[in-house]
């Protein structure tokens, strides 16, 4: 069974974010690309929402699965995949995720 999945605002945030620093560093056509990227793995996350690596240690019942450079972090709630926040995998992403 495929789920829907739902950005937080953070996770529409990290996607602006990419998409301006790969046109700035790239172009438009490799940002566009990349974005298109991270959307495939968010589908194979809602396809397998186990497909990602656990992450409980750090916040409970989220998961990470990385695409490239990035790392997205989410979790499965009410049948919907909830997409936390997509992270440079450089970051301090415990920090970041802390409730």
């Amino acid at each position: 069974m495929k789920l829907l999945f739902e950005l937080s605002n953070l996770a529409k945030t990290d996607l602006e974010e990419i998409w301006i620093y790969t046109v700035n560093e790239w172009s438009i056509r490799q940002a566009n690309s990349y974005y298109k990227l991270i959307f495939l793995k968010i589908k194979e996350i809602c396809k397998n929402p186990a497909t990602g690596k656990s992450i409980s240690s750090i916040k409970q019942n989220h998961r990470v699965l990385q695409v490239k450079s990035h790392i997205i972090v989410y979790q499965v709630k009410d049948k919907k995949i909830l997409i936390d926040r997509i992270l440079h995998k450089r970051m301090d992403i415990e920090n970041r995720i802390k409730d």
